[in-house]
């Protein structure tokens, strides 16, 4: 009698317990163009893309919570992946739960990549690409197509292949670190720093506020570059010879330089240093401006 009553309180217990849910395992293919678009969304956890060589799209999703819903719809020229998640309620405990999205790609998508509270890693893509993270770090490539990333409270990393794609960084409460790249870049930074190195630079563009900026050019005879900070310092190191008109402000901090110029009051009472100095035979323009910061300009 007593082993009867033990056994079904337990099975009471285990029938007032709540279910304990797998975690859901997806996997979804789908043949497409070599250029078609790749869209995801993600809200909590990762997204991991990597190109191959076939015409195909393959996803592999890892989806902790049972309430969440993964959407998935593929044309030849475009594909849309989305996990969504149900609005909370007081007595769901599952709001910490991960949905991992790992994807192969053919090499030549282009691909945007929107997440919140979520890492995103991309390695290989040749195509345009749009990335965009809230609460997390993005890591990617760039070849010969534009590469735009946006990050708040997080870190970017991004290396360039060789190639002439234009490469733009944005970060909130987060620092970028560029390599590689050629050609373009545009930078901004809040709460953060920028270091970027770039060859054949036609176009560098970098600004921060409270945060350094360093920056390694190899400028074209017709570069345009612009540096910034609101309080923060400027280094700029560029590969010789250098040809280049130099422009430099500062409202509070020195201005160093290795060409031979030096800097001066810009008044005779008041704070303030400038530098213009023209390099070699000129050519390239370099404009750089600080408010609170030193600003260093060297070949080395």
């Amino acid at each position: 009698m007593r082993i009867r009553t033990a056994f079904l309180a337990a099975a009471t217990i285990a029938a007032l317990a709540p279910p304990a849910f797998a975690a859901q395992n997806i996997t979804k293919r789908a043949a497409v163009a070599a250029d078609a678009a790749v869209d995801v969304s993600n809200v909590q956890g990762r997204v991991d893309v990597t190109a191959w060589d076939r015409n195909e799209v393959e996803l592999l999703a890892v989806l902790e919570s049972d309430k969440d819903t993964l959407e998935f719809v593929a044309s030849e020229r475009e594909v849309r992946i989305e996990v969504r998640r149900p609005e909370r309620h007081k007595h769901w405990d599952g709001e910490d739960d991960d949905a991992n999205l790992t994807l192969r790609v053919p090499k030549g998508v282009r691909l945007a990549v929107s997440t919140v509270s979520a890492d995103i890693g991309v390695s290989g893509v040749r195509g345009e690409q749009r990335l965009n993270t809230v609460s997390g770090d993005l890591r990617t490539q760039a070849f010969d197509e534009s590469v735009s990333t946006r990050s708040v409270s997080g870190d970017i990393t991004l290396s360039g292949q060789g190639g002439k794609g234009a490469v733009s960084t944005d970060n909130v409460s987060g620092s970028s670190v560029v390599t590689g790249i050629r050609g373009a870049y545009d930078g901004g930074a809040v709460s953060g720093d920028i270091d970027v190195s770039i060859a054949a630079a036609e176009r560098l563009n970098a600004k921060t506020v409270s945060g350094d900026v360093r920056a390694n050019a190899e400028l074209t005879s017709a570069a345009r570059v612009s540096l910034g900070s609101v309080s923060g310092e400027i280094s700029l190191a560029i590969k010789p010879p250098v040809n280049a008109e130099f422009e430099a402000d500062s409202f509070s901090g020195d201005i160093e330089s290795c060409f031979g110029a030096q800097a001066r009051s810009k008044s005779k009472y008041g704070p303030g240093k400038e530098l213009r100095h023209t390099q070699g035979s000129g050519g390239a323009r370099v404009y750089v401006k600080t408010l609170s910061g030193e600003i260093s300009l060297c070949d080395r």
